[in-house]
């Protein structure tokens, strides 16, 4: 580098210039690191001081409640005993007081105990154990309640049962004991480890302290020459990077992510592309292997090898997005190209999900419709009027189905172009909700409870029909996802500015994480059609469209186990005004 100075002095005169100024900042940039250094040896040792203060203090704070905690289980549990023992002996019903309250202190004592020994796996077993051993007190001290309550009897079974709670409760307590004791020992054994923590952060500190000194020293001595030099080949990389630079401006503006490696994997090169379709800026990922910037295509390394194309799974947030990776190999490393394929993969799958759904949903009627037309058409089949009225019967439900699936199709294909219309108009709702809740009831089982509550007169603007379409929707919808029956509520109230309508069901109900699904196409929460409950997954995606194209908003709320409750707010129609509009005055 110096001869290259001397040969062209104008060019190396201002490096060499720089790089004594760079020389003087880093001697100063080090002497100032020392002092700070020798500041942050005595900062530590104070904070090693308070450390062992807090840290000991924390250590009681968690073993004093720990014996308390433990002790008073006892104490409750002695109310619980004493409850029980004096309903035994009196059967009067106001002596369980102190074992209903001591019950539910209990269970408080427990769940203290529980978070307490979190922390403390040496206590855990014995927390788990008494836990057990209280479950099993309840359930003996319920059991001799329940005895006692069944007359005189019972009471002398329970009178004899005494001596089976004496060794439970022998067993309570020294599992208490056995507890409490181990809880003295945290205490007594905090500040034996405290002062140990102490003393061992003192040494560490001081030797981390001279450690660092005697890195600070040679760095002073023998950083700034090395700074020096490194500026002078810093010069010379810039300028070549400069025209790296312009060639890889024009890769800014690609849409797709380009990213460069070396032989070794490292990403060398991140452009805007990728910033945009990663978690990763440039400045992030630049330096870093690839395995720790986009591990799914470093997993794919072996398809892009054999292949040179691949497409890829990689998370983005808390979604997958897809690309289609191509792999240009060089002797330095290679170059990745990443296209965006993931709406392709969205649209394939959605393909895929309506065939699957459509051959399944079809295939049921479509097979009772063949068998029962074969059966008709026997040669050898006998005359039986009933038998053949049931068959034709059943033909027209199963055609029913399949117009209905088709005619849903149809609606979402309509829907998906934008050619449904809907004919908003004033309409009452009380006498809609009755037609769609009558027509249920012929489809209901005897274990159903139709029910409809309601005004005398509510107003809405919408299409009648397109809302008595999704109603009945909504209605079967609830039959089907309570099989064993309950209340099927139609609930119409309304305000100054709208008009709520829920049908609240009480069955099986839909998991809180797929509630948002619920209204997307082909969307079923039983995908692998085990339930037995059948459906195209279209309905509530026609219904939440049919909804939004009348002004309205279509959402669900349901606890899995207790039912759902789907709610329609549509703009209400004030009654007064509606009636002054449409009133036909005689002339005067």
């Amino acid at each position: 580098m110096v001869s290259v100075a001397v040969d062209d002095p104008p060019a190396a005169a201002p490096e060499v210039d720089g790089a004594l100024v760079v020389k003087r900042r880093t001697r100063l940039a080090l002497g100032t690191m020392l002092v700070l250094l020798a500041g942050i040896v005595a900062v530590a040792l104070v904070a090693a001081e308070q450390l062992y203060e807090s840290a000991q203090h924390r250590y009681v704070k968690e073993a004093f409640p720990l014996r308390a905690a433990a002790r008073q289980i006892i104490v409750d549990m002695l109310d619980e005993e004493t409850g029980v023992r004096g309903y035994l002996i009196t059967s009067d019903p106001s002596t369980l007081t102190p074992y209903e309250s001591g019950r539910e202190r209990v269970a408080s004592d427990l769940t203290r105990l529980r978070e307490l020994s979190a922390s403390r796996p040496e206590i855990e077993r014995e927390v788990r154990t008494l836990g057990q051993i209280v479950f099993e007190l309840d359930q003996y001290f319920a059991h001799q309640v329940a005895l006692v309550e069944k007359g005189r009897t019972g009471q002398l079974t329970a009178q004899a049962n005494v001596l089976v709670g004496t060794s439970r409760f022998d067993r309570f307590r020294q599992t208490a004991s056995l507890l409490d004791a181990r809880a003295g020992q945290i205490v007594r054994g905090a500040e034996r480890r405290q002062r140990r923590t102490f003393w061992s952060t003192i040494a560490f500190v001081v030797a981390l302290g001279a450690a660092a000194g005697a890195v600070g020293i040679f760095l002073l001595l023998r950083l700034p020459p090395l700074v020096e030099r490194l500026y002078l080949r810093e010069e010379d990389a810039r300028r070549r990077a400069e025209q790296g630079d312009r060639a890889s401006r024009s890769l800014a503006h690609v849409a797709e992510a380009v990213i460069l490696l070396d032989t070794d994997d490292v990403v060398r090169y991140w452009n805007a592309a990728a910033e945009r379709k990663f978690d990763f800026s440039e400045g992030e990922a630049i330096g870093r292997k690839l395995t720790d910037v986009a591990p799914e295509l470093a997993l794919a390394g072996e398809r892009l090898e054999r292949d040179g194309a691949a497409t890829v799974a990689v998370p983005v947030g808390d979604t997958s997005s897809w690309f289609a990776v191509t792999d240009s190999r060089f002797v330095d490393g290679r170059v990745l190209v990443l296209r965006d394929v993931t709406a392709e993969r969205a649209l394939e799958r959605a393909r895929s999900d309506f065939v699957a759904t459509a051959s399944h949903e079809l295939r049921t009627p479509l097979a009772a419709v063949y068998g029962a037309v074969r059966t008709l058409l026997r040669h050898d089949r006998k005359p039986d009027p009933e038998q053949d009225r049931l068959l034709l019967e059943m033909i027209e439900e199963e055609s029913e189905q399949l117009k209905s699936i088709v005619e849903q199709i149809l609606d979402t294909s309509q829907l998906d172009r934008g050619r449904v219309r809907v004919d908003r108009r004033v309409c009452e709702l009380r006498d809609l909700g009755e037609r769609v809740l009558a027509s249920a009831r012929i489809r209901a089982s005897s274990a159903h409870t139709l029910t409809l509550d309601a005004p005398a007169e509510v107003l809405v603007e919408a299409d009648p029909e397109r809302l008595r379409q999704v109603l009945a929707n909504l209605v079967d919808n609830a039959l089907k996802y309570a099989p064993d029956g309950g209340r099927i509520e139609l609930r119409i109230r309304e305000d100054d500015v709208r008009v709520t309508i829920d049908v609240a069901d009480e069955g099986i109900g839909i998991r809180p994480e797929v509630q948002p699904l619920v209204f997307e196409k082909f969307y079923r929460a039983d995908a692998d059609m085990r339930s037995g409950v059948g459906g195209s997954g279209l309905g509530l995606y026609i219904s939440r469209e049919l909804v939004r194209q009348m002004g309205g908003e279509l959402g669900v709320r349901s606890v899995p186990g207790a039912g759902s409750t789907f709610t329609i707010e549509l703009p209400r129609v004030d009654v007064k005004a509606h009636v002054l509009a449409t009133h036909r005055f005689p002339a005067t």
